[in-house]
């Protein structure tokens, strides 16, 4: 891959001393805005989750109180180092930045994944894919919505009716159907009416024409159609029924995973007051996970594995509410599991209790009946 080709020179950004009211607007054109201060130096990255915050007056808060730092690159990452900047960020677009320190232009995750366009013809929708999506009936609130959103962590629930997929409801949906038209209000007012907002049914903000593909497809057509009508994911089916789900982040994850022999391990922390908390650090939590992807490394070959780590404005002897949720996705086992404590221990324990029963579930599935070395067999026999 040269640099060079998927290198965006002209990018929107915006001035750091800007007004979120300002700059809402441009989310419209650009999903991740590039943060700049004077004379074009790089700060920092915002985007419409980060700005559409109902516990800030729009008109009075600034670009730099919101915005997160963003991972900078510098001209001589692999595609595979890129992805994982973006998987590990949140972030889809990256900021390249020249040695004096101003932005040089940004790196988007479509045009990444379109550069591995030929690894992804070669993996079906259900390879990648991430199987047992978070469900709600249709006949749900918006209130339970965003309890189920915020408990699990996910930026998207599929709404069902019966085993019917009656549409799905992302963040980008609650933010331009809720909060979005009401934003130029007062903080106060807005917050009132959103008190009465979430007694709403979730049928009135999902989307309904759900874009699906069968998991026997290539995960590329996948990525076509999320490119074709602006999505960030699609619904994977199995003659119709729910099977999964596939996002642009499982592509990049996929990306980030080409040629690692162990588990591919993946970290999100969030900057909801967990960032304070030194109990655990990222590479204490990686520590962990390895050891877990070590401890199981039969099931876990050729697998990713990302841990999404969260925290609220809720503490208890001064730990934080963290909610962990560990997603794998490999040949013999694709699940996710989700821990909640006080403090990230405590959530990253239960989180890693709850897959060791899977595994150990499934591992004794497998070898019902089957000697170790048919075993040891079998795995190289399938494994690519």
């Amino acid at each position: 891959m040269s640099f060079e080709a998927i290198l965006k020179k002209d990018v929107i950004t915006v001035d750091i001393n800007s007004t979120i009211s300002e700059i809402q607007d441009l989310f419209e054109k650009q999903r991740d805005l590039i943060v700049v201060a004077n004379k074009n130096f790089y700060e920092g990255i915002i985007n419409e989750s980060l700005a559409y915050k109902i516990n800030y007056d729009p008109t009075t808060t600034k670009v730099k109180t919101l915005m997160k730092i963003a991972p900078k690159l510098s001209g001589s990452e692999s595609i595979e180092e890129i992805s994982k900047l973006m998987v590990e960020s949140g972030f889809k677009t990256l900021p390249y930045v020249l040695q004096d320190g101003s932005l040089g232009g940004g790196i988007f995750a479509d045009d990444v994944i379109m550069q591995g366009r030929n690894v992804f013809r070669n993996f079906s929708a259900k390879d990648i894919m991430t199987p047992d999506p978070v469900t709600l009936e249709i006949d749900a609130t918006i209130g339970q919505l965003l309890s189920t959103m915020r408990n699990a962590g996910v930026s998207r629930v599929i709404i069902i009716e019966g085993k019917r997929i009656a549409g799905i409801v992302t963040l980008h949906d609650i933010i331009q159907k809720l909060i979005k038209p009401k934003f130029r209000q007062k903080r106060d007012s807005l917050i009132g009416e959103f008190k009465d907002i979430i007694q709403g049914s979730v049928k009135s903000i999902m989307t309904e024409d759900v874009k699906t593909i069968d998991e026997k497809s290539n995960s590329y057509e996948a990525f076509e159609l999320m490119k074709k009508f602006r999505f960030s994911s699609v619904v994977v089916t199995n003659n119709g029924y729910l099977s999964g789900i596939l996002t642009k982040e499982d592509l990049l994850r996929q990306l980030a995973s080409i040629n690692v022999n162990e588990p591919a391990i993946f970290l999100q922390l969030s900057r909801k007051g967990i960032i304070q908390e030194l109990e655990y650090d990222p590479e204490t939590i990686r520590s962990r996970i390895l050891n877990l992807a070590r401890k199981h490394s039969k099931m876990l070959q050729n697998s990713s594995i990302t841990i999404y780590v969260s925290g609220d404005q809720k503490q208890r002897r001064g730990k934080p509410h963290v909610i962990t949720r560990i997603q794998v996705n490999g040949p013999y086992i694709k699940t996710s599991v989700t821990g909640d404590g006080w403090g990230i221990r405590n959530s990253l324990v239960e989180a890693i209790h709850k897959l060791e029963k899977i595994l150990e579930k499934r591992r004794m599935s497998l070898t019902k009946g089957v000697s170790e070395l048919e075993l040891e067999e079998l795995l190289e026999s399938v494994l690519p």
